[in-house]
């Protein structure tokens, strides 16, 4: 008997488009621009699937954001993929969204949020085994721990029905992933990160996880951002931002698995890529303004906030 068949795979789809939409929707919202770009691209992939990459830029308030859905299958499951216990002899299919925002106003984080259900595919193209993994992150450059608390309150708030202390090991799966090993630092203050999950009754049931981890990021998100999208900021502080979201521009291309995972399954660069910021910059001396703000900003993204 099959876990599930090609119907259930359309009814799946759809469901993450239903979440795309559900987050560019709500993301739209924070935008006044009359001027703004907006790219919304579906895709095919040569190999097996495709995809819709939504991306948002040149606004007032988005630099840049991408809210990506892709569906892929093929014969080499990635190494990225997290299976090193699970044989893909007849091939794989995987499915998700991913959602990268890059706020102009240096007082509003970036953002980033990834749910997706990886299956293995029986002789027949039907998925026999399968997984789903997720979750989301914070990355801001200069820190409010009111926003960091709310945040993590947030990510508690879903998880603690699941499980007792299922909280405090996503969380700690997240600090540990986003972790930049050359700069001795992370990325951001965390947020939760899980994979590997097959322990639902059914792909239906954890694709309903899979949207209230969505919902508790775009609700935690847009509280955040209302709140501190009209502060004023100076050109100090905007560089700032520039030069740290180099540390977000090292990170995916050096570390992060979903970047690896896109690459290695032949996907779509233009797609892949839309994670990373429209500017950043790298700078060999720091100004003492630079040093202050670091400082201060290492001592929140460096520390464990689910205590």
């Amino acid at each position: 008997k099959k876990l599930f068949d090609h119907k259930m795979i359309y009814d799946l789809e759809k469901e993450f488009k239903n979440m795309q939409s559900f987050v560019q929707t709500k993301f739209e919202k924070l935008e006044t621009s009359k001027n703004l770009n907006i790219a919304n691209d579906e895709w095919m992939r040569p190999e097996g699937g495709g995809g819709i990459t939504y991306v948002v830029s040149e606004g007032n308030f988005f630099d840049n954001c991408a809210i990506n859905f892709s569906s892929i299958y093929g014969k080499d499951l990635p190494k990225s993929a997290l299976a090193e216990n699970i044989k893909a002899k007849y091939g794989y299919r995987a499915m998700g969204i991913s959602v990268i925002s890059h706020p102009k106003n240096p007082h509003v984080p970036t953002s980033h949020m990834n749910v997706r259900l990886f299956g293995i595919l029986d002789k027949n193209n039907e998925i026999e085994t399968w997984w789903i993994g997720g979750g989301y992150d914070l990355t801001p450059f200069i820190p409010y721990k009111d926003d960091i608390v709310h945040w993590h309150n947030g990510a508690e708030a879903i998880l603690e029905p699941l499980g007792v202390g299922l909280y405090e090991k996503y969380s700690n799966n997240c600090n540990n992933y986003f972790e930049i090993p050359h700069r001795k630092e992370r990325r951001g203050v965390g947020g939760i990160f899980f994979d590997g999950l097959s322990n639902f009754p059914s792909p239906k049931e954890a694709t309903s996880f899979l949207k209230e981890v969505v919902s508790s990021y775009v609700e935690s998100y847009l509280d955040i951002a209302n709140k501190r999208k009209d502060l004023k900021f100076n050109e100090i502080q905007k560089e700032f931002q520039l030069y740290r979201r180099g540390r977000y521009v090292e990170f995916n291309l050096v570390y992060d698995r979903g970047t690896s995972f896109g690459l290695q399954s032949n996907g779509r660069v233009e797609s892949i890529l839309a994670s990373l910021p429209a500017s950043a910059k790298w700078s060999y001396k720091k100004s003492k303004e630079y040093e202050a703000l670091e400082k201060d900003l290492l001592e929140y993204i460096n520390r464990d906030w689910n205590v």
